[in-house]
């Protein structure tokens, strides 16, 4: 029963994100709303699903070298299961045993721009020992 509230939670955080993203005050999104000609982009999300290999503390040299990079993108972190994650199998399969982690940005161009930057390519060296990436996906949000 605990996995089924994990993943509903996760589904919930998806939602009220896309709800919420209007309400955004970022730099970024003030600037696209002061601009009423300029469509806003809807945010994405990223979600990562992995397994820890050593205690949290492992990643503080990671944590520090990532943390203003995804900031500067508009990173808010939705919802985090640091040690084990409890996922719900409502449909399918989920092999995965470690943890989940929600992040949501100002915009899939935004995300791309942090994710592929030489600074957060350098800092993603730092977590490598420390955490096992199972998958990585980014999806924009908005329907």
């Amino acid at each position: 029963m605990k996995h089924a509230f994990y993943l509903l939670s996760l589904i919930c955080a998806f939602a009220l994100g896309a709800l919420t993203s209007s309400g955004n005050s970022s730099a970024v999104s003030t600037a696209k709303v002061a601009d009423s000609s300029a469509p806003a982009d809807p945010p994405a999300y990223l979600l990562a699903v992995g397994k820890r290999l050593k205690p949290p503390e492992a990643l503080a040299e990671y944590r520090k070298a990532a943390g203003p990079l995804a900031l500067a993108a508009g990173y808010q972190q939705l919802a985090s299961q640091p040690t084990k994650a409890t996922v719900q199998v409502l449909e399918g399969q989920w092999p995965y045993e470690g943890f989940v982690t929600l992040e949501k940005f100002t915009s899939m161009k935004d995300l791309l721009n942090f994710w592929n930057s030489d600074g957060y390519q350098s800092a993603k060296k730092l977590r490598a020992d420390a955490i096992r990436m199972d998958f990585i996906i980014a999806v924009e949000g908005g329907c």
